[in-house]
């Protein structure tokens, strides 16, 4: 029978398991904390945060958080609601917006005029 490479490593994934269990090996751990999950957005907090924080128009402010227009819209109806990676985003802007805002532009390398 043909020996693969995957089935040496299941072979090798095993027998450290085993040398675990009887205390022949002790495996590497690292505490990291995990912060709260992020807050959930009503449709007036979204636009809260847009015209009286950042002062922008739904479409400077859905191209920030890489978003379509239409969808920040629907945010801000009431009819959708951010996910957990636009909420997290959206905590971000909300306590840090001069911290963040100027990262959107190092990360992407280049600007778009928009109007405000």
């Amino acid at each position: 029978m043909k020996k693969t490479k995957l089935g040496q490593d299941l072979i090798s994934g095993l027998n450290e398991a085993i040398a675990y269990k009887r205390g022949e090996k002790t495996l590497r751990s690292k505490d990291v904390e995990i912060p709260d999950a992020p807050p959930v957005w009503s449709n007036r907090d979204i636009a809260r945060l847009r015209i009286e924080k950042l002062h922008v128009s739904q479409s400077i402010f859905a191209s920030y958080i890489g978003v379509s227009p239409a969808a920040l819209q629907a945010w801000e109806q009431g009819i959708k609601h951010p996910s957990g990676a636009a909420r997290r985003l959206l905590q971000l802007l909300d306590n840090a917006p001069l911290a963040i805002i100027p990262m959107l532009f190092q990360i992407q390398g280049t600007r778009k005029k928009g109007r405000i």
